[in-house]
């Protein structure tokens, strides 16, 4: 039996959309440039310099394992940004988090959730993915596609039509932006199999198979796969360390993200969500449990569930008042510059990590490969210095991979690693320092870099 529809209401004042614009300026105190980010940019910089796409990681001396760049546009994309200026990336990020923002917002709209509840569901959003909003990394590139491919699809269950073959070209500029698309294939498949608003077969056939071969126009081409492939499989991943480690209640981050994934999941129930909604985020649900990174993806996805009502409602057929337009609009400029003054005003902390001690660095390499710890060793790559190794991680052979994850976490100087300058954390220095093979040569911020002793 079907719900019988309430009678549509007035346009209410935005108050959602205030909220969210309070979060993105709180967030512009916090956010930070982290790993899995520079070396984005120290590619695309290579690549606007000579105009070709690099063999491999051109700023690494490790041996590689013949890695394959789908994402070149993204490497040009964040390269232009942070040439804009010290803040630009923060800047990106904080775009980034609001326009996600906004499309959850209108995408709970359009299921009939009202402001408050709207408000109440931004601000578990962001606090759950905190982690995702406030540290500038490569994946953030996919937070809009991913939550307006869901709008897309949500649409499509409620009123089935054409409008899915729109997938495709958004897949397309997806792919070509970060590897996250696999999870919004999978989403999609789940939505293909299972909602009314995949159509008729011929048109789920269509779209699904348009959205999987859009993957495969990049710069990587009949490579994309394989590239995808690695990053799945690197050595973090295996290990479940690092940027792949597994949610830990010991971790107030994470523990934040499954509290909110709960308090949302509570609320979408309230909403009673189509079928093809609880198989995805149940999907979604276990690759959160095998990598807290994607818990944001499980939290956007309840995002807009979370504000269905209990009964459907028609939407409003009355006219928007200008007032009301005028509301998101000024705030969207307030926060903007609001946002740019308080990153400008926080100088070298919104910067790339580890800039002073990039100037230190430089000068005691003269040219000669480091072996430097995470996220400084992208910083170097971007400020032109060679490194050993360094993300993309899997672009390297496992056993390199293995050395420099050993290196990342207990201070191991690869015995394959022909390197003569070294960046590590104090206390690992010390120990380091204590061999006699190494000897300490500046400290910058608690950094220390170090100096192979000469043999004899």
């Amino acid at each position: 039996m079907s719900r019988t529809a309430a009678p549509a209401r007035p346009r209410a004042f935005p108050f959602a959309t205030l909220v969210a614009g309070a979060w993105v300026l709180g967030l512009a105190w916090f956010v930070v440039l982290g790993s899995d980010l520079l070396w984005v940019v120290a590619l695309g910089d290579s690549i606007r310099a000579t105009g070709s796409l690099p063999d491999g990681i051109p700023f690494a001396t490790a041996p590689q394992a013949g890695w394959h760049n789908p994402i070149v546009l993204a490497e040009l994309l964040l390269s232009l940004v942070d040439g804009l200026g010290v803040p630009a990336l923060a800047a990106l990020q904080l775009v980034v988090v609001a326009l996600t923002l906004l499309v959850v917002l209108a995408d709970g709209r359009k299921l009939g959730g009202g402001e408050l509840r709207g408000a109440i569901v931004v601000s578990l959003v962001v606090v759950g993915g905190s982690a995702a909003f406030a540290v500038t990394r490569l994946p953030s590139l996919s937070l809009v596609p991913f939550v307006l491919a869901v709008l897309v699809m949500r649409r499509q269950h409620d009123h089935p039509g054409r409008g899915a073959w729109w997938l495709v070209p958004l897949y397309l500029l997806w792919g070509n932006l970060h590897g996250a698309v696999l999870v919004g294939l999978a989403v999609l498949g789940v939505f293909l199999v299972l909602s009314r608003g995949g159509g008729p077969v011929l048109r789920r056939l269509g779209v699904g198979l348009g959205c999987a071969l859009a993957l495969l126009l990049t710069s990587a081409g009949t490579g994309t796969p394989a590239y995808y492939l690695s990053a799945l499989r690197n050595e973090a991943a295996a290990r479940g360390t690092d940027l792949w480690a597994r949610p830990d209640l010991g971790h107030p981050l994470d523990v934040a993200m499954l509290l909110a994934a709960l308090a949302l999941l509570l609320l979408a129930l309230r909403g009673r969500p189509p079928l093809w909604e609880w198989v995805a985020a149940a999907g979604l649900a276990v690759g959160t449990a095998s990598a807290a990174r994607n818990g944001i993806w499980l939290l956007l996805f309840l995002g807009a569930a979370a504000m269905r009502p209990r009964a459907p409602r028609e939407p409003s057929d009355l006219p928007t008042a200008p007032g009301r337009l005028l509301v998101p609009l000024a705030t969207g400029v307030v926060v903007a510059v609001a946002a740019v003054a308080v990153l400008v005003g926080r100088g070298s902390s919104a910067g790339a990590p580890g800039e002073r001690v990039a100037v230190a660095v430089r000068e005691v390499a003269a040219g000669r490969p480091v072996l430097a710890v995470e996220p400084l060793a992208e910083t170097l790559a971007r400020d032109g210095v060679t490194v050993w190794a360094a993300n993309p991680i899997d672009a390297f052979p496992r056993t390199v991979q293995a050395d420099f994850l050993d290196f990342l976490h207990d201070g191991t100087v690869p015995a394959a690693a022909d390197v003569d300058v070294v960046v590590l954390g104090s206390d690992r220095a010390a120990v380091l320092a204590g061999t006699g093979d190494w000897r300490v040569v500046r400290e910058v911020d608690a950094l220390t870099v170090l100096e192979r002793v000469p043999a004899g």
